[in-house]
């Protein structure tokens, strides 16, 4: 090359290094003196950033703690830099439901672990650290598993696959301008720009009108984020592609690691949730739409006659069998006319064909199983663990407060199985056992030292969640057709401490199906094994007032009893054994569940007596 063009490239390159020399000088002295820590800024990338830990070093360097930008995403987490001896580290990942929405990471599964591991041992502590973040598919969980390896775990609990499409639909074609910005965003100079422009954490709580995780999701604008989604079956291969790849590779980075894995299997709610969507296939022609929605208005006219209705959908089914909705109405229909098992299959089939898929998918779920078996890693059925709970095995309001997040209950029941699968691998030895008032007591210890307004936030969360959604769009599918569903609905308001909207739930109840007694009486049973106990008095105390039968009032009468005495209110359970039994016993059959409590019943308040 002529000397002449040697000088033409040399010198242009020359200048741009002496410009930029400050600035690479500055941005050292930045960092040498911790200037303008990435972490006081708003990650803009949404929480997705790969260059930012979630955990950081407190000042005095004993413990690690969230990092401040990541806590908008993830909650307040910490835990010893240097972990003690005699404690037994456990990392969850996932997404939402792990952090336990739409309540808060003090009450997810992971917390539940931890406390009926706790209660059982005497010689270990049993530490659970929640990196749960809001919308977190696991694409993204990878960077923290790569992370949380390094910090002395003895299990990660991974639990993920509700967000993949969510995520996908926010940052799929512009994964890597992400990528770029959250570096160049990470460089200490363009943070300290930030602080200057008003960008920081405490900035951005200050102006926000909401609470920061509302904050936070709600870049899924609620008209663009519905809008967005389309029939577009290759997406979703790709998207279900991605997250085999991402689920092998937190395995593998576990077992290169030594870090013990346990892959949880999330459910769904399947019964009370419509699709959140649904079109048609783009190559359905113009001809077949309108057949198929005169028929399926047909249908729609004819609810309250399931089998001319189910004909109709049947019809409607031979034009297209992808139309989501059309497989929850068929699911509806068989469960009317008591068909469960053909109404599970179409409540599945209304999920997988959702257009908006904001739940795990069959064939998400069935990777989870053969990576687990291929791979050698123990997996929690946490699915069919809350549907085995449910009604004909088909999950509802029962377990779920709404699309996918469990109720406390719910929880609890996966964090049963995931202690059970622990204490079966081996991975951990309790030193005792637990019994069914041991739960109750812990259960009911541990709600009642929740904050005043735990119930009502998880409320309005879902509140917003549904309205992003766009439910309002399937409110007429929401509308109970039988018994099971009314109460349903009931059991999701008293989940939240609706105590006067649950009540006017059950007197509409109450008219439209006559003597709903030995429900309600179910109802109040399962609140008291949550250790909901002032819940469960509630629903006692309306069906005192509501029952007039003898027999029945005895039995509402000995719950009530038992119900006082789990409470610490003796005076009222003797106040009952005086004036409804005599203090003579009464035992009948149906008392056995509530007897469970406490098996001495009798002589507790006989003695008090003498």
């Amino acid at each position: 090359m002529p000397v002449a063009n040697k000088k033409k490239i040399l010198f242009p390159l020359l200048a741009i290094c002496v410009g930029v020399l400050p600035l690479v000088l500055l941005e050292g002295i930045f960092h040498v003196f911790d200037i303008a820590s990435p972490e006081q800024v708003v990650d803009s990338s949404s929480g997705f950033s790969g260059h930012q830990p979630l955990f950081s070093l407190s000042e005095d360097k004993t413990s690690y703690v969230t990092t401040r930008n990541r806590a908008l995403y993830f909650g307040d987490q910490t835990f010893a830099a240097r972990k003690p001896k005699d404690t037994y580290r456990m990392f969850f990942l996932g997404g939402s439901t792990v952090r336990g929405r739409p309540f808060e990471v003090n009450s997810a599964f992971a917390k539940w672990v931890a406390l009926e591991l706790n209660h059982r041992s005497h010689s270990t502590k049993y530490e659970s650290v929640n990196c749960g973040g809001l919308s977190y598919a696991s694409f993204r969980l990878k960077h923290i598993s790569r992370e949380v390896v390094h910090y002395q775990p003895d299990l990660l609990v991974l639990a993920t696959g509700h967000n993949e499409f969510l995520e996908n639909r926010t940052f799929n074609n512009e994964s890597r301008q992400t990528e770029v910005r959250s570096a160049l965003e990470s460089l200490r100079l363009v943070v300290w720009l930030r602080n200057l422009l008003g960008q920081d954490v405490d900035s951005y709580k200050e102006s926000s009108g909401q609470s920061l995780p509302e904050n936070v999701t709600a870049r899924l604008d609620e008209e663009s984020g519905y809008a967005s989604y389309h029939w577009d079956p290759d997406w979703k291969k790709q998207v279900t592609r991605q997250y085999k790849e991402s689920l092998e590779i937190i395995i593998k980075q576990c077992k290169t690691s030594n870090v013990p894995l346990i892959l949880v299997c999330l459910g769904s709610n399947l019964r009370d949730c419509p699709p959140f969507k649904s079109e048609f296939p783009t190559e359905l022609s113009p001809r077949d739409k309108q057949q198929f929605l005169d028929l399926f208005s047909q249908a729609t006219d004819l609810a309250d006659q399931p089998e001319a209705a189910l004909n109709r959908y049947e019809q409607c089914l031979e034009i297209s069998d992808q139309y989501a909705l059309l497989h929850y109405r068929l699911a509806r229909t068989h469960e009317q006319l008591g068909n469960v098992v053909k109404a599970k299959q179409h409540y599945l089939l209304a999920k997988d064909n959702d257009i908006c898929p904001l739940r795990l998918s069959e064939q998400m779920d069935n990777i989870q199983r053969e990576l687990a078996g291929q791979y050698e890693v123990p997996l929690i059925d946490a699915r069919t663990a809350l549907e085995s709970a449910s009604k004909d095995s088909i999950p509802g309001y029962e377990m779920y407060v709404d699309h996918v997040h469990p109720t406390l209950h719910g929880h609890t029941v996966i964090a049963g199985a995931i202690v059970d699968e622990l204490i079966s691998s081996k991975l951990v030895k309790p030193d005792t056992a637990m019994n069914v008032r041991d739960y109750q007591y812990l259960y009911s210890d541990y709600v009642n030292s929740l904050p005043l307004a735990f119930f009502s936030n998880g409320a309005r969360r879902v509140n917003w969640l549904e309205n992003w959604a766009r439910r309002d769009l399937q409110m007429l599918e929401l509308e109970p057709f039988d018994l099971r569903g009314s109460l349903a609905a009931v059991h999701r308001l008293l989940g939240f401490d609706q105590l006067e909207q649950a009540r006017y739930e059950l007197d509409k109840t109450q008219q439209r199906y006559g003597n709903i007694t030995q429900p309600v009486l179910q109802l109040a049973l399962t609140f008291q094994n949550h250790g909901r106990h002032q819940i469960a008095r509630n629903l006692l105390e309306w069906l005192l007032e509501n029952e007039t039968d003898n027999g029945q009032r005895q039995q509402i009468q000995y719950a009530r009893m038992i119900n006082a005495e789990t409470m610490g209110d003796r005076g009222v359970a003797i106040l009952i054994y005086d004036n409804y039994f005599d203090r003579l016993p009464f035992e009948v059959n149906e008392n056995a569940p509530w007897r469970e409590f406490v098996p001495d019943i009798w002589e507790r308040v006989k003695l008090e007596n003498q």
